[in-house]
């Protein structure tokens, strides 16, 4: 990327455990939001902050003047996906010299609304927690929210001190969980079969080599201090120690400031608590890393440094061929013994079991984590002026929790790469993301969860937040809930809704290839009528290739976006071979090389497709579409002026 991108939004971190089996769906205990993009900040009270603006593709909430010493951020009330007893929270600014930020949080629960708890003040090297929080609604324990009742919602208070106009918030991540519930093990554990292994080449440190009294002390900054030289932060660990310094409670491990000086660095740093192995091996196969907070008694980590810990922090660096945690522990004695290999049950239990998953998970950028939240956008091949421009430059459309990395931005518009939707060049077979331009507004954080589940019908009823809305056929989803035939999802937004459990298929398939076919004819049949809409791949509207993809993604089938990309990713088949839900393409007329249009056969000499003869989708007949009997025709026959080839993606 040649631009950073610095937001202020609510983006949202699902640490959601999700299994992609059939019911019933193990609860999860943890979900984390973080906000970063502009348009996620409606409803948040500013005082002493500009509104967010554009300057070289940079977003940042700004102080209004040098004059100003504070200014503040209060967000809108949040409602939570569960009810929860603990809440983490963090955030990222650039502080300017001397500068400082303070984080606070209430919450709601069946007694209203809580006082303001205070998560401290950071100021590189002259930070402080703060003592006497506690109330009927529950009490501080330094870094963590304990409640007494359980809440349904938060609210969020971040305080900027600085003289400097340059002074900014980048983030904000909230992070609570429900710790009464039982702990899964057999779904923390879980590792999906097509998972490959990955090291992350961070530096090893250890802490007992640093040359102080209180080296058993700082496991916390001599992780940081690995993970910010990875990211080119060159930094000793006992600068990082220094910088990080609790000084009311005389600690090194205060996890808030933690994050917060990572974030001061130019990192985009924050707490969050993971439900599963399989989460944490999504997150580095993208590029982020994490430093982990484990607890464990005696010998229940074999390999450790150390034989028992209340409380000690490490980094995971990546996984082997068995699923097993590799790690640089700064508790080894040396630093070539910092390399640590850790059996993957005895580390989910010492982290996820006794410590809800608790971690630092630090980026360069967010980019790899960003999705669609509505229930579709449009990309276009420039940002359109108007509703004409907008049918001219249109390229595709994404659905729902479908990958958006940002490339770059002008003005409202992001250019992107669709993650799910694959081009080459004219005969090539190096499929990479198609790009464009979206809306910014449509994107948010999301995390790379694995869904369990797609939309097959037409469209789903869904309300979000007593909103009524509609999922489009290939959307796909993760499954927080299951209940009476009622599945509970929950959207980039942050906002938790229900869709009935006939509207799916599970994910992964696992249908053989004639339910497929049978499967994929019947999604393109919901089409039939409807009206030819150029770059359309939705409920909304669908063009030809569009109508491919769209219903092989219903079932489980991942294809390529367009018919150029959709004939060089099949393989050719004979018209005698050709079976349901096969591929017929045809070339413009006079260039055969040239792929321009993809029909669904049917079977029986028909095709569904959606044509823009007559504007719309149909179902056809080989001979009313071309003039010649089908059982005439051979794989690259010349018809009329172009040519006619058959093609599988299925066995």
């Amino acid at each position: 990327m040649s631009r950073k991108i610095f937001s202020v939004v609510i983006l949202i971190l699902m640490t959601a455990q999700i299994k992609a089996q059939n019911p019933p769906v193990s609860a999860f205990r943890s979900f984390t939001l973080v906000h970063l993009l502009p348009a996620d900040f409606s409803g948040a009270g500013l005082d002493g902050f500009a509104e967010p603006e554009l300057k070289d593709g940079v977003f940042k909430l700004v102080k209004k003047s040098s004059q100003t010493p504070e200014a503040s951020l209060v967000s809108r009330e949040i409602k939570a996906a569960f009810p929860f007893n603990e809440l983490l929270l963090s955030a990222n600014a650039d502080l300017g010299v001397n500068g400082a930020s303070r984080l606070e949080a209430k919450v709601k629960t069946a007694d209203g609304w809580s006082p303001w708890f205070d998560f401290g003040l950071f100021r590189s090297g002259g930070s402080a927690s703060a003592k006497g929080q506690g109330n009927k609604f529950g009490e501080m324990d330094v870094d963590i929210l304990k409640l007494k009742k359980k809440a349904s919602a938060l609210r969020y208070r971040f305080t900027l001190l600085s003289k400097e106009n340059g002074a900014a918030l980048r983030l904000v991540a909230a992070s609570y969980s429900d710790t009464t519930l039982p702990f899964d093990e057999a779904a923390a554990v879980k590792r999906d079969s097509d998972t490959k292994p990955l090291k992350l080449i961070i530096p090893c440190y250890s802490q007992m080599l640093q040359q102080v009294n209180y080296s058993g002390d700082i496991c916390s900054p001599v992780s940081l201090s690995m993970v910010l030289n990875y990211y080119g932060k060159k930094e000793p660990p006992l600068e990082t120690a220094a910088a990080v310094l609790d000084n009311q409670e005389t600690i090194y491990g205060n996890w808030t400031f933690n994050t917060s000086y990572a974030g001061s660095r130019g990192l985009y740093a924050f707490l969050t608590r993971l439900n599963s192995m399989a989460e944490a091996e999504a997150y580095l196969s993208r590029g982020l890393t994490l430093i982990a907070s484990v607890t464990f008694g005696p010998d229940e980590v074999k390999n450790s440094p150390l034989k028992k810990t209340k409380g000690h922090l490490l980094v995971i660096k990546g996984f082997d061929a068995k699923g097993d945690v590799l790690t640089n522990d700064p508790a080894a004695p040396e630093e070539k013994t910092v390399e640590r290999v850790y059996n993957r049950k005895e580390f989910a239990r010492a982290w996820l079991k006794n410590k809800y998953g608790t971690s630092y998970a630090v980026a360069g950028n967010l980019n790899a984590f960003l999705v669609v939240k509505t229930p579709y956008t449009e990309m276009f091949s420039m940002p359109p002026a108007n509703s004409e421009e907008r049918k001219k430059l249109i390229e595709t459309q994404l659905l729902l929790g479908e990958p958006a990395s940002i490339l770059d931005m002008q003005g409202q518009w992001a250019r992107i790469e669709a993650g799910d939707q694959k081009t080459t060049s004219v005969g090539g077979r190096d499929f990479k993301p198609y790009s464009g331009w979206v809306k910014l507004e449509d994107l948010a954080f999301f995390p790379p969860f694995k869904p369990d589940a797609v939309i097959k019908v037409k469209k789903s009823a869904a309300a979000f937040d007593g909103e009524n809305k509609t999922l489009s056929l290939g959307t796909k989803v993760g499954i927080i809930s299951e209940k009476s035939g009622k599945l509970k999802i929950i959207t980039a937004d942050s906002l938790t809704t229900e869709i009935n459990a006939k509207d799916i298929n599970r994910l992964p398939s696992k249908a053989a290839a004639p339910e497929l076919r049978k499967n994929i004819l019947a999604a393109a049949g919901l089409f039939l009528k409807d009206a030819y809409y150029w770059g359309g791949r939705s409920a909304w509207g669908i063009d030809c290739s569009g109508l491919i993809n769209l219903t092989y993604r219903a079932s489980g089938v991942t294809l390529p976006r367009n018919a150029a990309d959709q004939f060089n990713y099949g393989r050719s088949v004979s018209r005698e071979n050709l079976k349901t839900a096969d591929l017929v393409f045809s070339s413009e007329k006079d260039k055969p090389k040239n792929i321009t249009h993809v029909m669904l056969y049917a079977g029986n000499g028909r095709l569904i497709e959606a044509t823009q003869d007559t504007g719309s989708v149909r179902e056809v007949s080989f001979l009313e579409k071309f003039g010649l009997d089908f059982a005439k025709i051979k794989n690259g026959a010349l018809v009329n002026g172009k040519k006619i080839f058959f093609k599988t993606v299925l066995k």
